[in-house]
């Protein structure tokens, strides 16, 4: 049986466009996720000053709600982190449906330009640009038969 799984430098076919893609949506992310947790921070660092300190506790237990606070703080930035490192990948996926297409339609350019007319856009049933190159396609074959007249 043939090995069907996919390697990285398989999803990567124009590095420097696909991380450009993944380079903006994960830069979104980071600024989400930073907005996010200073917001987070901010109102719930006041809020439970304000709370814990003016309450009739032990400090054994301000210190024990303290250090829950810091490990909620710490959980939910190692969440955010894994939250970017997904962001990545579907990045990497999600672009690969579209420089895989973008690829093809340069190769087939190439032949087109290179002489070669009868060449055409096949294109995966999940990538981008299907409608194009359909569209692409009808066009050639139209330019065909009018030179064959």
């Amino acid at each position: 049986m043939f090995n069907k799984k996919r390697k990285l430098k398989n999803f990567l076919i124009n590095p420097k466009y696909q991380f450009k893609y993944i380079f903006w949506i994960s830069l979104t992310g980071f600024i989400l996720i930073f907005v996010n947790a200073y917001v987070f921070y901010s109102y719930i660092s006041e809020n439970y000053a304000i709370l814990v300190d003016l309450s009739p506790m032990t400090d054994e237990a301000k210190a024990q709600l303290y250090k829950e606070l810091y490990e909620i703080l710490i959980k939910l930035g190692v969440f955010s982190f894994l939250f970017l490192v997904c962001v990545f990948f579907m990045g990497i996926i999600l672009s690969h449906r579209t420089a895989g297409p973008l690829f093809h339609f340069r190769s087939v350019f190439n032949k087109i330009k290179d002489g070669d007319l009868s060449a055409r856009i096949h294109l995966r049933p999940k990538d981008d640009f299907r409608d194009v190159a359909h569209d692409f396609n009808a066009m050639m074959d139209s330019v065909c038969k009018k030179i064959e007249k």
